[in-house]
């Protein structure tokens, strides 16, 4: 009879134990979306942590690289521009200036590319541009296209996403600031698959060292390059198969608008450019990539945007709880924002082509055009 009771209680033993498993891996699964269609590469080393600093403020973001220096705009304070070298000590905190007297700014994005700094908000809209030698913006009169993003090319040119009025769609286009009555809108480049607004999101950037555009879709496998006349050079893709967009959008008939109406499967996080690269933090694990590695950290995919291939990936580890935010490239470093740090890892240069040490600036690269 003892026998008995003692293969009953290791019975649910046995099954209290597998349910609380299968409970623990189900909560480990909540938030991380499986393709285990495809298999990545993870070479030794790639990518190796190099310095770190605590910020004391979750707020900021990089706003420009260049010559060894990074400078870091700030959400709550649209006008303080911090400045450190790419070993992360500080340099300088400037206060920007501008040419009016009160401007109600509401969303506010900093551009740096030495000797030019930009700062837009686009839902008023508003463009300003200044020397970094005085640090004063001078406005740009006549903005006539509001915008949800913004890159500049070089001092006279720009480029957006903003909503087109014909279709009420994403669109990418181009201003001029020597003529903002000139404006360029390409309806090609962002294909719709459900609705054109949110399937259609994602992050605009531009590569200096190509002179190219690129957006990697949020919601798909795939980005896209196109040269300053907003011409498509290529349409690539992202290792994953997720090819359209898996998203549920409804309507709020009062205000007549769109939403979400269900939680999207994310494929792709921020992205960042340099050289014939493109680095993209992707949502989705492939095979044989244990959860919790991605618990730990975040998985970076790079491309070579010039050869249109998938080359490798890397991992850039969490600060504590605190998963990696948004990141840039310069030369051979890689930094990154991770809740109120930045860090930056060194890049192997033999794997990276074409990628110089901090201290000597990028070759420049052509790619081809590949429709």
């Amino acid at each position: 009879m003892k026998l008995k009771k003692t293969y009953i209680t290791l019975l649910i033993c046995a099954i209290a134990g597998i349910g609380f498993v299968s409970v623990l891996f189900s909560l480990s699964e909540r938030g991380l979306h499986r393709d285990n269609s495809f298999i990545r590469r993870f070479p030794g080393h790639p990518a190796i942590q190099d310095k770190k600093l605590d910020l004391g403020y979750n707020s900021y973001y990089i706003a420009g690289a260049d010559k060894g220096l990074i400078y870091l705009g700030n959400k709550m304070a649209p006008l303080h521009l911090k400045i450190l070298d790419t070993s992360l000590q500080e340099k300088k905190e400037i206060r920007l200036a501008l040419d009016m007297d009160t401007l109600p700014f509401r969303f506010v994005q900093l551009r740096v590319i030495p000797p030019y700094f930009f700062l837009a908000d686009g839902m008023m809209p508003y463009i300003g541009r200044g020397n970094t030698t005085d640090w004063k913006a001078h406005s740009i009169l006549n903005v006539n296209a509001y915008f949800a993003k913004i890159e500049p090319i070089d001092s006279a040119n720009v480029v957006i996403r903003a909503v087109s009025s014909k279709s009420n769609e994403n669109v990418l286009g181009k201003i001029s600031l020597l003529d903002t009555s000139k404006l360029d809108l390409s309806h090609d480049l962002l294909q719709r698959q459900i609705d054109g607004m949110f399937d259609t999101d994602g992050v605009l950037q531009y590569n200096h060292q190509l002179q190219k555009l690129i957006y990697t879709y949020y919601y798909r496998n795939q980005y896209i390059v196109a040269d300053n006349n907003l011409e498509l050079s290529l349409r690539g893709k992202t290792i994953d198969t997720i090819s359209h967009a898996q998203i549920k959008v409804g309507t709020i008939a009062s205000k007549n608008q769109q939403k979400m109406a269900a939680p999207a499967l994310l494929v792709n996080g921020n992205s960042a450019t340099y050289g014939t690269y493109l680095f993209v933090k992707s949502k989705l694990v492939g095979r044989y990539e244990p959860i919790e590695v991605w618990e730990q950290a975040s998985v970076i995919d790079v491309y070579n945007v010039a050869e249109n291939t998938y080359e490798f990936s890397f991992y850039v580890y969490n600060i504590g709880k605190e998963k990696l935010k948004s990141f840039r490239i310069l030369n051979d470093k890689f930094i990154g924002l991770i809740g109120n740090h930045i860090v930056t890892y060194r890049l192997d240069t033999n794997r990276f082509k074409g990628l110089l040490p901090d201290s000597k600036e990028g070759v420049n690269i052509n790619i081809a055009d590949s429709k």
